[in-house]
């Protein structure tokens, strides 16, 4: 493994590569404790959908100086993990929760063995882990912003910012690149075309992957019902994506035989103009989210009930 550069001498970085069953090669960084007897689990983090990875290097740097290895890693068509040309890529969006999220669980059981494993999910990163098939000894899951992601939902002018994005600029990439090409112009990493359309007729539907036309079709069913851990989730009352309604459009397909609570952010609780879909992971705002965040993640290492509202309480 090669060894990065990382801004915490109590941690080191390390870059690695794994292989999904169809020969994908996902690559990522891990972030490990320096001292190996303050360890406390791993963490596969997944990111949300085409966000750059170093986005959320801060917070889990955060995570590993408070005593847990941490995964960062690329889907398929992503970041380090894109092939050199995306033109004829058949990635599908489907493809991070059947295929890649698995590959990265299996990676880190193998590496680290002996610790409790845990997930963290940001948006999309929490929407798929249904579709894994290796959901087992998960000591427990923390997420922020994931919700369905139903445009009719979202506030006016986000929606109009959508219609945009997906049914103008999108095709017109396709058409002339063969793929979403985004990172160019700042909005996200780039994505196949095959995964950017499915992601937006979901988008279309109230219910999400879970609608009658794509669950049990084109989305499998899954282990959304047959969850076996704790599951809390952040959200905040100025998302525009991940807003009341997404969230609990989602988070009604999902059964666990262990809680699955919520935890709402207001900004002005925080003295925050705003938080939206990414400022639980903004470094000018640790001193007001990630402490919570880890805090679960220890409630959860040693069996101890997580306090936060049921999905009817919203």
């Amino acid at each position: 493994m090669e060894l990065t550069q990382t801004t915490s001498t109590a941690i080191k970085r390390e870059s690695f590569k794994t292989i999904c069953q169809d020969g994908v090669v996902l690559k990522g960084l891990l972030f490990i404790p320096l001292d190996t007897n303050s360890i406390k689990g791993v963490i596969q983090f997944n990111s949300g959908t085409a966000t750059k990875k170093t986005f959320y290097i801060s917070f889990v740097e955060f995570l590993a100086e408070n005593g847990y290895i941490v995964c960062l890693w690329d889907c398929r068509g992503n970041g380090e993990s894109a092939p050199k040309n995306l033109k004829n890529c058949e990635y599908r969006y489907t493809d991070y929760g059947i295929k890649d999220m698995p590959t990265i669980k299996n990676f880190l059981t193998q590496k680290f063995p002996n610790y409790p494993f845990f997930i963290f999910g940001h948006s999309a990163g929490g929407q798929q882990i249904g579709l894994m098939d290796n959901l087992e000894n998960v000591k427990g899951m923390v997420n922020f912003a994931v919700s369905a992601g139903y445009l009719l939902n979202m506030p006016f002018g986000y929606l109009m910012t959508s219609i945009f994005f997906f049914f103008i600029f999108t095709p017109l990439s396709n058409l002339f690149y063969g793929f979403l090409s985004a990172k160019k112009f700042g909005f996200m990493e780039d994505m196949p075309k095959n995964a950017i359309n499915e992601w937006k007729d979901w988008c279309l539907k109230e219910d999400y992957l879970f609608d009658d036309k794509f669950y049990g079709k084109t989305v499998p069913i899954g282990n959304y019902q047959k969850i076996d851990f704790p599951i809390h989730n952040f959200w905040t009352t100025d998302d525009t994506i991940s807003n009341k309604k997404n969230t609990y459009n989602l988070w009604k397909h999902f059964k666990s035989s262990k809680p699955i609570t919520f935890k709402e952010l207001k900004p002005s609780e925080y003295n925050l103009k705003e938080i939206g879909h990414f400022g639980f992971f903004k470094k000018k705002n640790k001193d007001k989210f990630w402490q919570q965040a880890l805090d679960v993640l220890d409630n959860f290492l040693e069996g101890k009930e997580v306090k936060g509202n049921n999905l009817e309480n919203l």
